[in-house]
């Protein structure tokens, strides 16, 4: 009777410790079921991981199935703007080529995704961005700023010839010819002077681009910088004091010279007469 007890315990305990053992990994299974349900249940999330891989049939399943491609992250911005900054392009080509979508968002540091595309030197894609609507002429910085930046030099061709501004001031006054002298890209200023950008500029700190050259002990650059700036005031002034094309002096001398005579060429006196003085 005591042996049938103790085999009854032994058998109950094990049982029992089986039984535990069987919860515990049901409670474990039914828990990674249910971070997967919860991490199935974030579309938002695995959409711009979707964009980080560059993951294209995902990023379109994902905006099929609802997702908008505009959406923002809170950290990582509009998901156009994400794409461009990871490089990766295909994700950026499934965006821009779906219905609706913002070409000109802009992420928290107010670049977007033709700015970065301008940084890469992504000519093919840049293109399709223009034509879906992209603004070459973005205010404040703008995509020619990051291309001088790093030295596209095609890239800096490529949105000359598509109207954008060659002295285009960011809010601190900052041109990309500037962007291209602090980043020490010598062939990208010689081409923004080669194609008529002002060396004489200054921006707010009183800079120009001579003066990022010469931080770089880029001297011999910043003399010939210095030399450039200088035919340029001496051709065109400065925006506080522009130099007159010469057809504009003639006009003026004339507009003068018509002041100072009558209809019959009598002179008119510039004192007004006595009786009409009060």
């Amino acid at each position: 009777m005591a042996l049938l007890k103790l085999n009854f315990r032994f058998f109950s305990g094990a049982f029992s410790r089986r039984v535990s053992a069987l919860l515990i990994a049901l409670g474990l299974s039914l828990a990674g079921h249910s971070g997967a349900l919860h991490a199935a249940s974030d579309p938002y999330r695995d959409f711009f991981e979707s964009i980080a891989r560059d993951d294209a049939a995902q990023v379109r399943l994902l905006m099929l199935r609802g997702i908008s491609p505009n959406s923002p992250d809170p950290n990582l911005g509009p998901a156009v703007v994400h794409a461009a900054r990871s490089k990766a392009f295909q994700a950026l080509k499934a965006l821009i080529d779906y219905p609706g979508v913002n070409v000109n968002a802009t992420n928290a540091a107010d670049e977007s995704a033709l700015m970065y595309l301008a940084m890469y030197g992504d000519l093919e894609l840049a293109g399709v961005l223009i034509q879906k609507g992209a603004i070459v002429n973005k205010p404040d910085w703008a995509p020619l700023h990051y291309a001088a930046m790093n030295g596209e030099l095609k890239m800096i061709d490529f949105l000359l010839e598509r109207s954008a501004y060659i002295d285009a001031a960011s809010e601190n006054g900052t041109t990309p010819m500037m962007m291209a002298a602090r980043s020490g890209k010598i062939d990208a200023v010689k081409m923004l002077v080669e194609r008529g950008a002002d060396p004489s500029q200054r921006n707010n700190a009183g800079l120009t681009a001579a003066d990022y050259l010469r931080r770089l002990d880029a001297k011999q650059d910043a003399d010939w910088l210095d030399s450039k700036a200088a035919a340029f005031v001496r051709r065109y002034g400065t925006d506080e004091q522009p130099v007159k094309a010469p057809s504009t002096l003639r006009e003026e001398a004339q507009a003068r010279d018509q002041a100072g005579s009558g209809a019959g060429g009598v002179q008119v006196s510039p004192v007004q007469p006595r009786s009409n003085l009060r």
